[in-house]
Parts: structure tokens; C-alpha cells; sequence
């Protein structure tokens, strides 16, 4: 049986794209991500405002991106979970369709399957504000799938940050991925903070094993 795997994509299978921004422009205001700041909307006006009184356009933006790789062994651990754990996989991103197209492709994951945001620029090609996909959380989406009577059952999420909570809450198997300190002291006890994918792999195989010994029992 299919189960849902939802996952965040900067920090979890990318590289923080802007702390990438960040040293490529040599500016380290833009450093600053959800896992220093819980407010995303706070976040990316600051992050607007930067670029446009740099005069940093998409265009360049997307420049910068193109030196950046998704983390080794991302591609391999979607896979695993794809066609050996038998989840369908959907990236929750509060990123943006833009910047993370290039990197869906080398994942392996349709754009259909990805839910971000989008990005308005000017006459001239800056940043002017951003189109959110929903307005309170990442959860929005899970709750959209139970809607439509999508199975719950075993769904796992991964995530970093803060805005990764909601996400978290609601599937029976909640991961942080390499989780900052103030990140990490401020979960749920109930969360599982993992270092890599084969933690997050061999807890999912020790899972199988604990509910077949449970049910002999």
C-alpha cells in the first residue's frame, strides 16, 4: 500500500539557497533563515528589501543557483523511499518554484509533485513580492490530501526549521533533518531528529521489524 512522504527541500535535500545568496553577493543579511527566524513572511520581506537596495535581479539570482548541486545522496534516498518503502513522494517547500525547478529535475521529482511558491518581479527584473501558495503552514497541503481521502497511514515528514512544525504534526512519523540548536530545544518531544538518510532509512526498516514482532506477539 502507497504512503505519503512529505518533505521539505532546502536543508533536507538542497543547500540553504540563501545562505548560498548570502556569500555569493557577500551580503550576510541573507544568511538568516526559518531556523533563526519562525516568521517566513517577516523573513522574505527582509530578504526583498535587501535585494532590491542591492539592485540584485532574478536573472542574477539565478545565476548563483546554478552553481549549487541537491546534497549527495538526495536523489538515491527518494528513490529508496519511492520503490523500496513504497511512499509517494511531495515536496512542501516555502520556496519558490523559480529557484528550485532546476533542482526538481536532477531529484527526479514533476514539478506537479512540488508545492511552493511563486516570485513577481518588476519592469527591470527585481524581486517585487512574493504569490503564496497558503496562507498558514505547510500543513495546509497534508490537510488538503486528507480531504481527498489520501491515506495517513505511516506518513512521514522531513523537515529543518520551524516552519516545518506544522508539517510534522500532522503525520504518524515526524523528522527534523540536521535540525539547528534553537531548532532542535524548541521541538516536540515527539519529533526525531536524524543526522542523515540512512538514520532516517534504518528507522523506517527498525519500524517494519518492531510491528511484525509486535503482532507474533
Amino acid at each position: 500500500m502507497k504512503k505519503m512522504a512529505f518533505i521539505d527541500m532546502e536543508g533536507v535535500l538542497i543547500p540553504e539557497i540563501w545562505k548560498h545568496f548570502s556569500h555569493y553577493f557577500n551580503i550576510p543579511e541573507l544568511a538568516v533563515t526559518t531556523r533563526e527566524v519562525a516568521d517566513y513572511k517577516q523573513l522574505m520581506d527582509q530578504r526583498i528589501n535587501i535585494l532590491k537596495n542591492k539592485d540584485i535581479s532574478l536573472n542574477k539570482l539565478l545565476e548563483a543557483i546554478a552553481e549549487l548541486e541537491p546534497n549527495n545522496g538526495a536523489k538515491d534516498f527518494l528513490k529508496y523511499l519511492q520503490l523500496n518503502k513504497n511512499f509517494e513522494v511531495r515536496i512542501i517547500s516555502d520556496c519558490f518554484y523559480e529557484f528550485l525547478d532546476p533542482f526538481l529535475k536532477k531529484i527526479g521529482i514533476p514539478s506537479k509533485h512540488a508545492y511552493c511558491h511563486y516570485l513577481e518581479v518588476d519592469s527591470h527584473g527585481i524581486i517585487e513580492k512574493v504569490h503564496y501558495l497558503r496562507n498558514k503552514g505547510k500543513h495546509e497541503i497534508i490537510v488538503n490530501y486528507q480531504k481527498n481521502n489520501f491515506s495517513m497511514k505511516d506518513s512521514i515528514a522531513i523537515g529543518d526549521a520551524f516552519n516545518d512544525f506544522t508539517m510534522l504534526h500532522l503525520v504518524d512519523h515526524g523528522f527534523l533533518f540536521q535540525p539547528s540548536e534553537d531548532v532542535r530545544k524548541n521541538a516536540p518531544f515527539y519529533f526525531h531528529t536524524m543526522q542523515t538518510y540512512e538514520d532516517i532509512i534504518n528507522y523506517l526498516n527498525n519500524l517494519k521489524y518492531l510491528k511484525r514482532n509486535n503482532l507474533q506477539a
